[in-house]
């Protein structure tokens, strides 16, 4: 068995016997009036009260058991027998749901709680257990009639009230372990009391009621005797004088040492209606004396407490009326009297404010006083007042208004803190924002500002102006960590104002030697440390330094730039001391480190600039070599494949027509690796430049498609090409570029591919397409050998094919690709490959491109589309210049290439006239009228273009300004076409010429000319 539950039976055995006990006396002390079966007092109801009441309802059954034990051996029947159990039981619940309901407190301390339990927790619920008990004795056959009932119900109450008034308040004074306890002569006084209360008791009861009660009034000396037992020993006093008193009554109404009881002339219901007086009169006594007394400790509680909490106040409060009188001040800091002008608080109650402070506080004062009466709440006033040891003390006043009894409130109670230490904190902090806000405004315009020096100005003005300083400066440092003579030199400089002196302008500190001036500094600098003097006398700096400088408070942070001690940055204040605290050296070391950082930049930048320089010079040199030996090669390539077209027309056998084939196709293959070189080296330099104009694009493709089709048509290979739903006939765009894209494309498929076909296609993306910009979508596939998907990262890599054995087999220089990839990323779309080995592939890539709505300019058609799978492009027609009448002028300075052209334009059917120079070509000019003239850009002393910029300008007034002219040079790259164009030529052929491009640029040529 736990303990808690061994002690829980013990309670339940004794409250069962203190149950029985107290029924047992109800019997002895039994009423007459109903031949013993009633009981004239029934302390069973106070036990069963006091035992439920701190213990609880777990207690009812042996509150039960202990009733029913006396009845039992009773000769009564059963309804008797139970009416006093049940009965008690019953007025026990009732009583605890009632007193708990009302939250009483049983230790009957407050008086609310002693008049609750006396007359709702005593009298209504025994009132209540009367009731029961009477129905039960009434049905019983105990003798007792229904007509006896009223007299039966009063018998009843009275004997439980009473029994209850008497022994409840004694079971539960006496159960709280906090009640009255005596000491020392307490222990004599209560005895005489009790001796004097047992006399007088006797005497009462055993003299009650004679003949003629007037003349003994002895009952009356009882209650002085209680009220001093109330008085002095509180409720356990009284309740143990009440529980003697109905001792006594017993003692005299039952004969226990005697075999006849005292005879009264009254019933001895009025004894127990005294006692129960007696009773309620002590025990509410006892409650007003001990609530008073509690209230009496609580107040001089308070008031301890109030005097060590006043004693303790680290500042000052006061208690002012509405007038502005000073009622009453409390502090225990001298230092904060004094700061309030107060050297004795007894001097200065019963002044006016202005008796004390000065007329602004007096202002102040008064306003928050009114303001806080007038609206019944606390006001808040910060107020400063000045002291003549350390200046300003900052002080934060609560002020809260005091009403005296009912009335309105008159007075405030004004409690002040000193806030000075907040006050600086928040003014270090207002300041550390500044210096924040400063520097992040100084790292800004080191950011921001072009000019270098200029940046570095700005900064070190926000930072000198947020901080109040008067200077500073950024001195650099000569010689290596390793020599032990160093030089500085003043780098930068900031002023408050002309009124300090400048350190870049004196001459002293010009290359000066840094150990004489700053002894011991170096070693410290370069160990990171930050240095400050403060006077003249500091020991880092000498008086010579500071004739120099004129400073009066020194702050030093090294500068590291790329993990070299450059020098220092210094701020310094001339005209007072000052003491550095840590936000301003955090905002030094930032500004230092920012300015570092701006010169490591500067000295980057310089270095950047001049590697730029030799790259630019670099490259520049490279595109002028690519560009001039572009030139020559294309010189005498022209003359290699226009001669080679000019032994097609002449009768070759199959031997020397395939050679001739074999010329042409090497003599194609160079150009076309030199047209990738130049436009590889373009792109990497970001020099091209992308045109936007009208083109045809079926015309783009059918021109890259005829640009393969004799490597084609030698592998028997069908070529074909698709324009899908919704695509558009004109476009704005580069041409040239997506021309060049294609040509590449299509030139792999068919290097790749041995048998099979080579298709290209063009599709529209709906999904893409917008605001009339179509998004197109190109294929170029094949039925080729494939790639495999691991290799598809090389694909697009300069210099770089799919392995080694590709360029054994197929040649090549591995730029096609990545020339593709750039032009396609340059004009904002995309490329990619999907391919399997033995499978074929196919390369995709979609560009955006503006849609037109109908073609300006009329460009003639193809070739290709007139003849698509024919060599009808390499055929020269005899009857071409009579189809397309034009006087044609060729003005070319190398022999070959003249020739060469003017073989091929006769085998056309034209008579051209040929010049060497601008010279003869004036000439000629002069003699006849030319239609068009094929002008080459490099000529013998007047260039074409000079030469066609003077036609134009109208510098010869014999020739036409308007003169068609056909660039035909070596230079091939795009800017040189532009140059052509610009100057004012109306058409461009690149060298070597082919035959399919200079009849279409004559058909051109024609067109313009007949319209």
């Amino acid at each position: 068995m736990k303990k808690r539950d061994f002690i829980f039976a013990l309670n339940c055995i004794l409250s069962v016997l203190s149950v029985a006990f107290a029924a047992q006396i109800a019997v002895i002390v039994a009423d007459p009036q109903f031949s013993g079966h009633i009981n004239q007092i029934a302390p069973v109801f106070g036990v069963a009260f006091g035992i439920v009441w701190l213990g609880g309802m777990r207690y009812l059954p042996a509150v039960f058991i202990g009733a029913l034990l006396p009845a039992l051996f009773a000769e009564e029947n059963l309804l008797m027998i139970l009416s006093v159990p049940i009965a008690t039981v019953t007025a026990s619940a009732l009583s605890l749901r009632i007193l708990e309901s009302l939250h009483v407190r049983f230790n009957m301390e407050r008086i609310r709680d002693a008049l609750l339990i006396l007359f709702m927790g005593i009298i209504l619920s025994t009132c209540f257990g009367a009731v029961v008990e009477s129905v039960f004795q009434c049905r019983s056959t105990g003798g007792i009639h229904w007509n006896d009932f009223k007299a039966l119900f009063l018998t009843n109450w009275l004997a439980a009230a009473v029994g209850s008034i008497i022994i409840t308040p004694f079971i539960l004074t006496w159960a709280d372990r906090s009640g009255f306890k005596l000491v020392g002569r307490q222990f004599i006084e209560v005895g005489l009391w009790l001796i004097v209360l047992s006399a007088f008791g006797l005497v009462t009861f055993q003299n009650w009621a004679p003949t003629d009660v007037l003349f003994y009034p002895m009952e009356l000396a009882i209650f002085p005797i209680m009220a001093w037992s109330a008085i002095r020993f509180g409720l356990r006093g009284a309740s143990a004088g009440v529980f003697v008193l109905a001792l006594l009554a017993v003692w005299s109404l039952i004969p226990i040492f005697s075999a006849e009881s005292t005879s009264i002339s009254q019933s001895p219901t009025n004894v127990w209606i005294f006692v129960g007086i007696v009773s309620i009169t002590s025990i509410c006594l006892a409650a007003v004396m001990t609530e008073l007394r509690h209230r009496e400790a609580q107040i001089s509680e308070n008031e301890r407490r109030l005097s060590a909490f006043t004693g303790a106040l680290p500042d000052i409060a006061f208690v002012f009326s509405r007038e502005g009188m000073i009622v009453d001040v409390f502090s225990a800091n001298f230092a904060v009297m004094s700061t309030h002008r107060i050297t004795n608080t007894e001097r200065v109650i019963g002044k006016p404010l202005a008796a004390v402070f000065d007329a602004n506080a007096c202002r102040d004062f008064l306003a928050t006083i009114s303001e806080s009466l007038d609206s019944n709440s606390v006001e808040t006033l910060e107020y400063c007042l000045e002291s003549v040891d350390v200046g300003e003390h900052w002080f934060e006043a609560r002020v809260s208004p005091m009403s005296t009894g009912e009335q309105q409130a008159d007075c405030v109670v004004w409690v002040a803190y000193n806030i000075s230490t907040r006050k600086a904190a928040e003014a270090a902090i207002k300041q550390r924002d500044v210096v924040l806000n400063a520097t992040a405004r100084a790292n800004h315009a080191l950011l921001t500002t072009v000019d270098f020096d200029n940046a570095i100005d700005l900064a070190m003005r926000e930072v000198g102006i947020a901080m109040n300083i008067e200077r500073s400066f950024v001195f650099e440092i000569t010689g290596g960590s390793s020599e032990s003579y160093h030089t500085f030199n003043p780098r930068f400089e900031w002023l408050k104002n002309d009124s300090y002196q400048s350190i870049l302008e004196h001459r002293s500190l010009q290359d000066a030697p840094f150990e004489d001036f700053f002894p011991g500094w170096y070693e410290e600098l370069m160990q990171g440390g930050i240095i400050q003097t403060i006077g003249a006398t500091d020991g880092h700096l000498d008086s010579k330094v500071f004739q120099e400088l004129e400073s009066e408070s020194l702050l030093v942070i090294p500068m590291w730039i790329g993990g070299r001690l450059y020098g220092f940055f210094a701020m310094d204040y001339c005209s007072e001391q000052h003491q550095w605290n840590e936000c301003e050296i955090d905002a030094a070391r930032v500004l230092a480190s920012s300015i570092g950082g701006l010169i490591l930049m500067q000295e980057r930048e310089e270095e950047l600039r001049i590697a730029r320089d030799q790259s630019d010079s670099a490259s520049v040199a490279k595109g002028e070599f690519l560009a001039m030996m572009s030139h020559e090669i294309r010189t005498p390539m022209n003359a290699i494949i226009g001669y080679t077209d000019l032994m097609f027309q002449t009768n070759l056998d199959d031997v020397q027509s395939e050679q001739a084939s074999i010329i042409k196709r090497s003599g194609k293959a160079l150009m076309n690796l030199i047209n990738n070189i130049l436009d590889y080296s373009k792109i990497e330099t970001h020099k091209m430049l992308l045109e936007s104009i009208e083109f045809d694009l079926e015309q783009i493709m059918c021109e890259a498609l005829e640009y393969v089709l004799p490597d084609a048509k030698e592998k028997k290979l069908q070529i074909d090409y698709e324009l899908g739903d919704g695509v558009s006939e004109i476009y704005m765009g580069d041409p040239h570029r997506i021309r060049q894209i294609l040509m590449n494309l299509t030139s792999n498929a068919v290097k790749f591919t041995n048998e099979g076909c080579v298709l290209m296609s063009v599709s529209l993306d709906q999904a893409k397409s917008i605001d009339g910009i179509d998004m197109l979508h190109f294929e170029v596939q094949d039925s080729g050998c494939g790639i495999a998907k691991d290799k598809f990262d090389q694909l697009f890599k300069a210099f770089t094919q799919v392995d080694s054995s590709t360029t054994r087999k197929f040649g090549g220089t591995g730029l096609g690709l990545v020339i593709c990839k750039r032009l396609v990323e340059r004009m904002n779309g995309e490329i990619w490959v999907e391919s399997a080995v033995n499978a074929g592939s196919c390369f995709q890539f979609t560009i955006p491109l503006p849609r037109l709505k109908q073609l300006n300019v009329n460009y003639p058609a193809s070739v290709v589309r007139k003849e698509m799978g024919s060599e009808y492009a390499e055929q020269i027609q005899a009857d071409f210049a009579h189809e397309h009448p034009l006087r044609l002028l060729i003005c070319e300075d190398d022999e070959d290439n003249r020739w060469g052209i003017k073989s091929l334009l006769e085998l056309l059917g034209y008579e051209p006239q040929v010049a060497q120079d601008g010279v003869q070509a004036i000439e000629l000019m002069n003699r006849e009228v030319f239609d068009v003239i094929l002008m080459d850009v490099r000529l013998p002393g007047q260039s074409g273009i000079e030469f066609t910029q003077a036609i134009r300008s109208g510098k010869f007034k014999q020739q036409d300004a308007q003169q068609y002219i056909i660039a035909v040079t070596a230079f091939a790259m795009n800017e040189d076409r532009t140059k052509c164009l610009a100057a004012g030529m109306n058409d461009y052929l690149s060298k070597p010429v082919e035959v399919a491009k200079l009849k279409d640029a004559l058909i051109r040529a024609h067109h313009a000319l007949i319209s």
